[in-house]
């Protein structure tokens, strides 16, 4: 099973979400505004990367650029 699709997935409905672009998302998450476009071209990431994203998802920001949650 492929998880990256799911993925995407989840980061779209995120930004959507928040009204951030996917790039925004990506040098947030990882530091890379290219993350999401080079994963829809087919690339792959690894443990390390997954993890930093799925943190990224669950923080709970409202603002991006921001590494603390809202108070």
């Amino acid at each position: 099973m492929n998880p990256i699709p799911f993925l995407l997935s989840r980061i779209a409905d995120h930004c959507a979400a928040r009204g951030i672009r996917e790039s925004t998302f990506g040098r947030y998450a990882v530091n890379d505004g290219k993350f999401v476009a080079r994963l829809r071209a087919g690339g792959s990431l690894t443990l390390k990367t997954l993890e930093r994203v799925e943190a990224a998802l669950t923080a709970g920001t409202d603002r991006p650029g921001t590494n603390r949650p809202a108070s």
